[in-house]
């Protein structure tokens, strides 16, 4: 006898059938996977995958309305999540299919290395320093032991009585990151090196206090920030 299926079961399917209507498009899946890799703005997934910051907005609806991405604030900036436990497993399975082009790093990052450019040296990634700049400040702040890994299978990081006491004397308010109500310390995955620097609202204060010790100058227009002064030198102090 054959199965009859029940309303319910044709609302099931009618669920992944639009969720499947979702990912049949080849740059929202590029947006799923670049969101895997960490959080992103409009305008960094743009010029991430070479797209029209309109379009970019419209696949991030689509994306919304079937609850495979989310919308976070990141200080006075809009960023979005992938629901990992959701879109990876999704993504896999799709991947499996046939050559999974879109995971692969992007053209531009590459070039951006190849070139070294100002943007790849040093620039902001929401409100916190990236680049190379970021990368090797990260590395830095961990070899002196002022960061130490978060939970097992979080991208955070702990801040140890020494971090806290060294960060403070350079100027960075460590109690406001903690008062603020977004993560503290994140391993935010970098565009162009593709290793971790530091994220969250201790990354933001961070960038605050370098610039305020006239360490770092942001640009009025664009991303890249200049160095003015070797990050060691604050580090040293």
């Amino acid at each position: 006898m054959r199965r009859r299926y029940t309303t319910a079961t044709m609302r099931a399917m009618q669920d992944v059938a639009r969720v499947a209507g979702v990912l049949g498009d080849p740059s929202r899946l590029a947006i799923l996977a670049a969101l895997l890799e960490g959080e992103e703005t409009v305008s960094d997934l743009a010029t991430r995958l070479g797209l029209a910051q309109p379009r970019v907005s419209t696949h991030l609806a689509r994306l919304r309305d079937a609850g495979l991405v989310s919308r976070v604030a990141m200080g006075r900036h809009r960023a979005y999540r992938a629901d990992a436990v959701r879109v990876k497993p999704l993504l896999d399975a799709l991947f499996a299919t046939g050559p999974a082009a879109v995971l692969r790093p992007s053209p531009q990052a590459g070039r951006e290395r190849r070139r070294d450019t100002p943007l790849r040296r040093a620039r902001t990634c929401y409100d916190h320093l990236a680049g190379v700049a970021g990368v090797d400040l990260l590395a830095e702040m961990r070899e002196r032991g002022w960061l130490r890994p978060g939970p097992k299978g979080r991208p955070a990081f702990e801040l140890t009585a020494a971090g806290e006491r060294a960060l403070a004397q350079r100027g960075v308010e460590v109690d406001a990151a903690r008062a603020s109500r977004r993560r503290f310390a994140t391993a935010c995955l970098d565009w162009t090196e593709r290793r971790p620097h530091l994220g969250g609202a201790l990354g933001a204060r961070i960038l605050d206090a370098l610039c305020g010790k006239a360490y770092v100058r942001r640009r009025a227009r664009g991303r890249d920030v200049q160095i003015v002064k070797p990050l060691a030198g604050w580090l040293a102090r």
